[in-house]
Order: C-alpha cells, then sequence, then structure tokens
C-alpha cells in the first residue's frame, strides 16, 4: 500500500481519497463515513458509518408515513384537527393555512392549530417531523411562532410544556428541546459558522423545516441544511418526557403589542418513522393519514357511514324506501344502516348502499377508495307479507352516475359489477326481529382489492329472485373495510 497527496492505492488496484480518515493498512481496508451534513452552519460535518452485524448484514431502515397534510382547503378538518384561539385566527386557503389572519398586533392573543393523533419516540428510531412555512414580514418584538411535535397548554397563549419544535422570536429562529416545561435551546441560528449574524428569511418564500428526534437528541434542518443539535440533557433518559406528541402550530403575542403585522403560512406538514421495517399496505397507510370512517380534508366533515338523523346525541332510525335502479333511495353512506321496503320487483336490480368517492380538486385532493373487504347482516324489522324470495347481492363500482343504467362513453363510465356470496333467502311472511339467513357475512378481496378513482361511485345492490314481497321492512347493516390512497 502506497501513500501519496491523500491517496490510498490498495495492492495497486485502485486510488482513493481517503481525506484524512482513518486507513486500515495491514487489513487492506477503509473505514467508511457517510456524510450527513458539511458543517456549513455548526462547523462540524455530521458523518456517520453504517453499520454491519456479526453475519455481515448491513443494517438499513425504511421510513414509515404517520401523517401528511397538504393544506390546500377552506374549511378545518375537524377530524383530525384541533383548533383553538383567543381574538388571533387562523385561515384555511388553497395556498396553505395562515396564522394571524386578521393581522393583529394586539397583546395576550394566540392561536394553535394541533393534530389529535399523537406520533410515538421510541428505540433506535427517528422521528421525523416537515414542515413548509413562509413568513410574510421580519421577526418583531413580544411575537413567537413554534412548530414541531409539541404538547401544548391548552389556554391562551398555548405554549409548549412538552417536545421539540423550532423557535420564532423578535431576535431570530432557533431550535427548542423541552423537558416537561424545562427547555434548551439551539441558540439563534447563526448564516453560517463563521457568521454570528442571525440567519433570516426571504419573505414568502417556503422554507423545508425538519426535526429528527432519537434516543441521542434532536436535529433542526432548514432546506437540508443542519441548522442546530442538542443531545438528550445530562441526567435524562430521553430528549422530552413525552413518549408521543402531536404535530403543533403556535403563534402567540405576549408581553405587550408586538412591533408590527405578522403572519406565517403552513403549506403542508409532514410526520414519518425511520428506522424500524414495518410492513404496511398503501390503502392502511392512507386510512392512517387521511383517516377512514369518516370525511376527507376539504370535504364534509364527520361520519360518511351515518345512515339516519341525529337527534339529541342518538342516530333515529332511516326511512323505510323501496330501492331502485336509478336512485340512492335507501340513503348516501360508505355504509351504515339500510332500511328497505319489501315490495322491490322481482329481477331487478337495486341500489341498497350508495357512496360517491369525492371528485378530485384543488380544495379537496382527489384520493381513491380502496375496498379490501365488506360485511352485510339483514333482519327483519317489520313483518314480511307474501314472499318467498332471493335476494342476490353484487357490488357495483366505478360508474360515474348513481344509475345502474348509466352507460360507457368518452365522458362517462359504466358500473363494475361483483357478485358476492351474499345470498338471502327470505321465506313466507317471515316473521319480525328475524334474521335474515346467509351463507357468510363478510367478503374479503384480499390480494384483489376493489379501487374506486374520484368522482366515481361504489355501491353495494341486490336483485330478487322469486315471489315479490307486499309490505314489511328488512334493516341491512353494512361496514365496507377500505383505506385511501
Amino acid at each position: 500500500m502506497a501513500l501519496d497527496n491523500n491517496l490510498v492505492s490498495i495492492a495497486g488496484t485502485a486510488l482513493v481519497a481517503a481525506n484524512g480518515l482513518p486507513v486500515d493498512v495491514k487489513g487492506g481496508a477503509i473505514d467508511v463515513f457517510y456524510e450527513n451534513d458539511a458543517g456549513t452552519i455548526t462547523g462540524n460535518p455530521d458523518s456517520l458509518s453504517p453499520e454491519v452485524d456479526g453475519d455481515y448484514r448491513l443494517r438499513t431502515g425504511s421510513d414509515l408515513m404517520l401523517d401528511n397534510e397538504i393544506i390546500s382547503y377552506t374549511a378545518q378538518n375537524t377530524g383530525k384537527h384541533l383548533y383553538n384561539n383567543t381574538t388571533m385566527t387562523m385561515a384555511w386557503a388553497i395556498g396553505g393555512l395562515s396564522s394571524n389572519a386578521s393581522g393583529i398586533t394586539t397583546t395576550t392573543t394566540g392561536v394553535l392549530f394541533t393534530t389529535r393523533a399523537f406520533f410515538p419516540v421510541y428505540g433506535s428510531s427517528s422521528l421525523y417531523c416537515e414542515s413548509a412555512i413562509s413568513f410574510d414580514a421580519s421577526p418583531t418584538t413580544n411575537t413567537q411562532i413554534d412548530f414541531g411535535l409539541f404538547l401544548p397548554n391548552a389556554a391562551n397563549p398555548f405554549n409548549p410544556t412538552d417536545g421539540v419544535s423550532f423557535r420564532l422570536t423578535s431576535a431570530g429562529m432557533q431550535g427548542i428541546v423541552n423537558f416537561n416545561t424545562s427547555e434548551t435551546s439551539t441558540g439563534i441560528f447563526p448564516i453560517s459558522s463563521t457568521d454570528a449574524t442571525p440567519w433570516t428569511y426571504t419573505l414568502n418564500k417556503k422554507y423545508q423545516f425538519i426535526i429528527v428526534i432519537t434516543q441521542r437528541g434532536a436535529e433542526f434542518w432548514i432546506d437540508s441544511v443542519l441548522y442546530g443539535v442538542i443531545p438528550v440533557p445530562q441526567g435524562l433518559g430521553q430528549i422530552c418526557a413525552s413518549a408521543s406528541l402531536p404535530y403543533s402550530f403556535r403563534h402567540a403575542i405576549a408581553g405587550g403589542a408586538a412591533g408590527a403585522v405578522l403572519k406565517c403560512n403552513l403549506a403542508y406538514y409532514s410526520v414519518s418513522l425511520g428506522g424500524p421495517a414495518i410492513i404496511t399496505t398503501p390503502s392502511t397507510n392512507g386510512a392512517r393519514t387521511m383517516g377512514s370512517y369518516q370525511g376527507l380534508s376539504g370535504g364534509t366533515m364527520g361520519s360518511i357511514n351515518l345512515i339516519g338523523t341525529i337527534t339529541t346525541g342518538n342516530v333515529a332510525n332511516p326511512t323505510p324506501a323501496v330501492p331502485t335502479t336509478t336512485t340512492a333511495a335507501l340513503g348516501s353512506g360508505l355504509g351504515g344502516r339500510f332500511w328497505e321496503t319489501c315490495t322491490l320487483a322481482v329481477n331487478t336490480d337495486a341500489i341498497v348502499m350508495s357512496y360517491q368517492v369525492p371528485a378530485g380538486a384543488v380544495a379537496t385532493p382527489g384520493r381513491r377508495l380502496v375496498l379490501r373487504g365488506i360485511y352485510l347482516s339483514s333482519h327483519v324489522q317489520t313483518v314480511i307479507a307474501g314472499g318467498p324470495w332471493v335476494d342476490e347481492w353484487f357490488l357495483a363500482f366505478g360508474h360515474t352516475s348513481v344509475s345502474l343504467a348509466t352507460t360507457e362513453a368518452a365522458t362517462t363510465k359504466a358500473p363494475r359489477r361483483v357478485m358476492l356470496p351474499f345470498t338471502q333467502p327470505v321465506t313466507l311472511n317471515q316473521a319480525v326481529s328475524t334474521v335474515v339467513n346467509q351463507i357468510t357475512d363478510f367478503v374479503d378481496f384480499g390480494d384483489a382489492p376493489i379501487f374506486v378513482n374520484p368522482g366515481e361511485f361504489i355501491q353495494l345492490c341486490k336483485r330478487r329472485i322469486g315471489t315479490v314481497g307486499t309490505s314489511g321492512v328488512i334493516v341491512h347493516n353494512i361496514t365496507p373495510v377500505y383505506g385511501w390512497e
């Protein structure tokens, strides 16, 4: 092995720039390190070596998306997010969520946006929190903005009580670690390792702010440059007291009137877990980040499988109706309780459950529905007159209008149909409060789930074979198992 001007030649086969890194001359190997950050701000390059186990396997990891929200809609998603305010307000818009929407400078005011979900900090994994944020004015006195993973105080000014966050004050931007109200700061971020002038932002430019939390400490990155590191405080076992934290975004004016109006705009946030190879399907991950059995961001909030009228906390029974081929006569929802008047003509296809996947638009991001399975159970609510008959069930999906008669054309799409093993025999004059028997109550689509695109319908339908009923009511309880992509 020969050394020449910081170049290493191993067995005469290659020249490698060692750059001052350790060289194992006897073994003919070079210790490998990967540079995460050049040290532009901190002054010290951030380099780590990969890890190999005793059987020569290189340790690798994958990211698991825990939450991701692009704020391109005009109303709060009350299913995912909490919103608290005192005088100051936030505004949801196509361009993001703006704090201090009315542009006030009044003291003792504040506003808070936080997720209902909490995200875990554990093991040797890394918890990542990313925010795309801009500011419309320079930092100003008596104004503080915090964003990241932290528990907020429930009352104005909604200050962090535990967690890790970026913080903007009149002094500039800094990173904060909060252990049960005891704070540690990176100090105000400088322009570079050789210039202590506080880092400044370009007005209205969206910056990528990333927090990385590990068992060793917390890192603070802006546009892929490491600006600060806070190790776990001495004597403590972890970076913050909580084992899990929500995403939070807070703007407050305290200690006197603000020196000037300042607004902050959040375009999106994401939270992910890096390290453990947790296996998950795209639809499961979509359900985790976008929710299931409730409205999507930008759409109608609340349950999407509630059939009936809410009265003083209870859901009133639906009004029975005769299902039809062309309308959602029994009500619209992705599952729920459907009351059927049993006078459907024989050999007629009819819609029982009907749901239209929200159409994609700027303010309502398009999501595909992924149906993984469906439950069905039925019972007699009002005694049957007439019969007997058999109801054969099928799934209709993909059509662009509610009617099963929708045709296939350049701008329209006919329903696709999948027969289901929900075959239900109804006996002559079947009695009230009896179950309508069927072979199975669940269909699992397994490795062949059904995908329904934005704007398209998915419906659970039936066809009656036998003798028509003259009166009576059957209740159908339907529960789809699904996710979003």
